[in-house]
């Protein structure tokens, strides 16, 4: 039997799951033209292979593989076969056609120095150049064409087959087999459609050599200037080969480097503990509300930004609810109001809302901390005005980090942060941490008190924390 369900913390470490090394373009540039995408096709089929083996040991080791049942154990192949067993097959057709290629260009040299020792005749020469010219050029487009495809496929059902599995292990009891969400057909779609483009650069790329070469011969048999029309073509079929190979490379590096930011997220979900994080399976396995799944996608792909956080709520809105409801939603309404349109004013995005608390992303620290006073500010003016049973009180927490925007939504440490910083402000305050107030003290009058680094759950290396001191607290 698999040893129960278990938390993401008895299995997953960050250099286990959702800490791979992003390939650069640099190697797969250079060596991939030099060999005829013979290296591209063997190092990227070799890191792909691995990383795939890599993550199914990681997600297994917890598992008691000998004492599962029939049924624990068809599920567990079933999803090993499809999601995480690479072949070589396709690796292997592909190479040996770049390898003819090769022996074709070989054979073209050849028979150029049999022509000028005039053991071969110039009209054999010729067809035969025009024969291995366009058949190297096919085998070579659709070889590539091939490979791209499959890469396509694999890591597709490698990234869906990963979050089962991910599923599977932390809860085998209650395990179903969701469908695909949104978020995911659409940005595989995506993939798909650049794979079909770079299809319809082969058609030129497989026919341009052999149209030259008849129209060289012509222009030599008419004695016209055939240097210049070698030039040309020379030119053309460059030009094309180089968009070939620079767009293939570029979609392979985007896939898989595409693939680790999607187990990135998903790794910081498994992590846990903060409330303000989707799901981060959301992006993959579709088992959500129907509203949800018809919700338009937004990024696909997750960009990583700097960007500065805030997060607000209202003081003791629970229990005031528990009261009254109704004098209670009334404050909420209120509070939604003011919040939103001085984050507006202020340039703030708004991301979501929890309840009576906002999550919002500013470009700027300066601009964050001018929306965090200002809050404050109309919320003390709101309450001077009236009795302490309908005064809105507010927390807010502003950090300035790297994040995530995926899918209408932030992800990240410095959303953790922001998150753990916001419940350390008074009633009516507002918490920076050291990174914001390094960036606006400079730009803004603040007054801070220093409360020093707190304990931050789930955050290793806490930053020092500042309390903003508004006018009245000065």
């Amino acid at each position: 039997m698999v040893t129960g369900a278990i938390s993401s913390e008895q299995y997953l470490v960050e250099e286990e799951y959702g800490d791979g090394t992003e390939l650069s373009t640099t190697g797969f540039f250079i060596f991939g033209i030099l060999t005829f995408w013979i290296y591209t096709v063997l190092k990227f089929h070799g890191l792909l292979t691995a990383h795939i083996k890599s993550r199914l040991k990681a997600l297994c080791q917890s598992l008691d593989v000998p004492n599962l049942s029939p049924t624990e154990q068809k599920t567990l192949e079933f999803i090993v076969r499809h999601g995480f067993d690479p072949k070589s097959r396709v690796r292997n057709i592909c190479v040996i056609l770049y390898g003819l290629c090769v022996l074709s260009m070989i054979l073209e040299l050849i028979g150029q120095v049999l022509v000028e020792q005039q053991y071969l005749k110039t009209q054999a020469f010729d067809a035969f150049t025009m024969i291995t010219v366009t058949l190297m050029a096919l085998m070579f487009c659709l070889s590539s064409v091939l490979f791209i495809s499959w890469v396509c496929k694999t890591v597709k059902k490698h990234e869906y087959h990963e979050l089962l599995l991910v599923k599977w292990i932390m809860d085998p009891t209650r395990f179903r087999a969701g469908n695909p969400s949104n978020t995911f057909i659409q940005r595989w779609n995506r993939n798909q459609n650049r794979v079909g483009f770079f299809l319809v650069l082969t058609v030129p790329m497989t026919v341009s050599p052999a149209i030259a070469i008849y129209h060289i011969y012509g222009v030599i048999a008419e004695g016209g200037d055939f240097v210049f029309m070698i030039q040309v073509w020379s030119a053309v079929i460059f030009a094309l080969a180089a968009v070939f190979h620079l767009w293939g490379t570029q979609l392979l590096i985007d896939m898989y480097n595409g693939h680790l930011r999607i187990e990135a997220v998903n790794q910081q979900h498994l992590r846990g503990g903060n409330p303000w994080l989707t799901q981060g399976s959301r992006s993959v396995l579709g088992d959500y509300h129907e509203k949800e799944e018809r919700e338009k996608p937004g990024d696909l792909v997750p960009l990583r930004t700097l960007a500065a956080i805030m997060i607000t709520d209202i003081v003791g809105f629970s229990r005031d609810m528990e009261k009254d409801e109704t004098r209670t939603y009334a404050k909420l309404m209120s509070h939604n109001k003011t919040v939103r349109s001085v984050i507006s004013g202020h340039r703030g995005d708004e991301i979501k809302t929890m309840g009576d608390a906002f999550l919002v992303r500013f470009k700027s620290a300066v601009d964050a901390v001018k929306a965090g006073v200002a809050i404050q500010t109309e919320f003390r003016e709101y309450n001077a005005e009236r009795p302490e049973e309908d005064r809105i009180l507010v927390r807010i927490g502003i950090h300035i980090g790297d994040i995530l925007i995926m899918d209408r939504d932030v992800l990240g440490n410095g959303v953790n942060i922001a998150a753990r910083i916001e419940p350390l402000a008074e009633p009516g305050g507002i918490c920076i941490s050291a990174d914001v107030y390094n960036v606006v003290k400079k730009v803004i009058a603040l007054n801070v008190v220093n409360i020093g680094r707190k304990e931050l759950k789930n955050i290793a290396d806490a930053p020092e924390i500042f309390r903003v001191l508004i006018d009245e607290e000065a």
